[in-house]
């Protein structure tokens, strides 16, 4: 587990199916498949398309994916290409 460099935050990094590594936050969560249009991350690198799950919603034949760090980071605008 490594710090994101703009907030400080946790971070673990994902390899892609294109073998680039990504930036998520550590704490996986429950994804409604086709709910939303939010791109979340498995441990295998797939993206799942959805919408994160409410906490009355959750239940373990839901999709178990990650945030990308850049959804989530304060700072995610430093690091984009221009």
């Amino acid at each position: 587990m490594s710090r994101c460099r703009g907030c400080g935050a946790a971070i673990d990094w994902i390899r892609t199916p294109a073998g680039r590594s990504m930036p998520v936050d550590p704490e996986p969560v429950f994804v409604i498949e086709g709910g939303g249009s939010d791109r979340f991350i498995t441990d295998e690198g797939e993206i799942v398309t959805g919408r994160r799950a409410l906490p009355e919603e959750e239940h373990r034949d839901l999709p178990v994916a990650l945030i990308p760090h850049w959804k989530t980071c304060p700072n995610a605008a430093d690091f984009r290409r221009k």
